[in-house]
């Protein structure tokens, strides 16, 4: 499970699997999660410009399913 949480906002969004796209034409970095475009940036190339940009926006919080295992 992965829970970004907008630092700004409060907006909560929970999926599975987060995905980083970046456009080598235009420099533009998605970041999607269960598929739904969650994040855009500007001028990145690779997709530690993309996570450190989107870490800054939002709290990124991933578990395991031994840590969620480990809780029952």
């Amino acid at each position: 499970m992965i829970t970004l949480e907008n630092i700004s906002t409060g907006e909560v969004y929970n999926g599975d699997e987060i995905e980083y796209f970046i456009d080598d034409d235009t420099l533009i970095g998605e970041v999607y999660l269960d598929g739904d475009l969650i994040f855009q940036s500007l001028e990145v190339i690779n997709d530690d410009q993309l996570d450190h940009a989107l870490n800054k926006e939002f709290r990124v919080t991933k578990e395991t399913s031994d840590t969620i295992s480990n809780l029952q």
